[in-house]
């Protein structure tokens, strides 16, 4: 079974060396889901025009991978589906009984909820995706993020993350 993290990167980097010439070095970011500096000294919103207009070419398991591409600085920055979380965690058996540590068995109880498709939510997918490639504060930031709403949408939300859960599991059980 191929790490989620492995998947994307592969898949990104594929697709943007196709349509750029260039091979990015992809970073966990907090204005975006991943950024490549790899544009600094050219030009990034060249290059992030050509991506868009192909973004619908990204696709990791028969799925869309890519949302957008924007620039910004010189930078590339990549926004990701939910539809692909679902492609992904589909692949994956039900998480294993974690360890001791409070994170993990915080996602166990979230893997635990029935499964239900990802919810696109970009807070929630900027808290996924910061915890998946280790952005600083993305544990924060994932158990945050269903706290950005109210009430019976926050229960209702928190119920949706079983797949978020069982993927950031297995990728904490087997790092890259």
């Amino acid at each position: 079974m191929i790490s989620w993290k492995t998947a994307i990167g592969t898949a990104l980097c594929d697709f943007v060396e196709q349509h750029t010439g260039t091979r990015p070095d992809l970073k966990p970011s907090r204005k975006a889901h991943l950024a490549s500096g790899s544009f600094l000294r050219g030009d990034a919103e060249a290059a992030a025009q050509a991506l868009s207009s192909h973004v619908t070419e990204c696709i990791l398991l028969g799925t869309p991978l890519l949302a957008r591409v924007d620039a910004e600085n010189g930078w590339l920055l990549f926004y990701l589906t939910a539809d692909a979380i679902d492609a992904y965690a589909k692949t994956l058996p039900p998480a294993e009984e974690p360890d001791d540590s409070y994170v993990s068995r915080r996602l166990w109880t979230m893997a635990r909820h029935a499964d239900a498709k990802t919810p696109d939510d970009p807070v929630l997918l900027d808290g996924f995706y910061a915890m998946l490639f280790s952005a600083p504060r993305g544990e924060e930031r994932f158990f945050a993020a269903p706290r950005a709403h109210e009430g019976m949408e926050r229960v209702a939300l928190e119920q949706r993350l079983s797949r978020m859960a069982t993927i950031l599991l297995w990728e904490r059980r087997n790092p890259v």
